[in-house]
């Protein structure tokens, strides 16, 4: 593709999806091949895998891929280990904070 080309794929864009353009024009050229293959395949990426994924499109500004692969893949980013509170020092006011925030 030549940039020419790609003026001419864009401007047949509304301006949503030109926003979205630019980013797959930034992603395909910029992403390496396993990034590219990963972010197709996110379900065979291990967990550095997928975060190299991450990094590509904030690095890139791709703020709406990245916001889709992250809605899409919501399951690789839950961790229901409570583990990860135990040495946590509590605010005083962490009632207050978490009654407002809690349904």
């Amino acid at each position: 593709m030549t940039l020419e080309d790609a003026y001419k794929r864009w401007e047949e864009c509304t301006p949503y999806d030109k926003s979205l353009y630019i980013e797959y024009v930034c992603l395909c050229n910029y992403a390496s091949d396993e990034d590219f293959y990963f972010f197709l395949h996110p379900e065979e990426a291990t967990q550095a895998q997928f975060m190299s994924v991450l990094d590509l499109l904030y690095d890139q500004d791709c703020h709406a891929l990245l916001f889709r692969f992250l809605r899409d893949n919501r399951d690789r980013l839950i961790n229901p280990d409570f583990s990860l509170l135990k040495g946590m020092k509590f605010r005083d006011d962490i009632d207050k904070r978490f009654a407002k925030y809690m349904f």
